[in-house]
């Protein structure tokens, strides 16, 4: 078992799509993935924003369900506490199972990561 770092640093399906994809595929195979949300990456995490983005792109798998597939096998986001003021924002806006953190919490959290990526 290994772990995967990620850092995502956008809103639109490109930066998305790949994250999840890849974050669930290697908690299936057993790794641990934490996933840190940059500001630009924030919005994607409030409200119905993942719905929308699923919407937007039908061709590509259902982004609510791989979604909840993550976090139903144990992965984390990190989001990072810079975000709410760029985007005013508060933390209770977050969608559930998000832990606002800054960058050292995540620097720390991703020591030993084996895969590092970024989105």
């Amino acid at each position: 078992m290994g772990k995967v770092a990620m850092t995502l640093n956008g809103s639109e399906a490109k930066n998305i799509y790949p994250a999840i994809t890849i974050a669930v595929s290697a908690l299936a195979s057993g790794d641990e993935v934490l996933i840190f949300v940059l500001p630009s990456g924030l919005p994607v995490f409030v409200g119905d924003k993942i719905a929308e983005l699923n919407k937007a792109v039908p061709e590509l798998p259902d982004l609510e369900e791989m979604f909840e597939s993550y976090q139903a096998l144990g992965g984390r986001i990190l989001v990072c506490e810079l975000g709410f003021e760029v985007h005013g924002l508060k933390e209770e806006d977050l969608i559930e199972g998000c832990e606002v953190v800054g960058a050292t919490t995540f620097v720390s959290e991703a020591q030993g990561a084996q895969l590092t990526l970024s989105f």
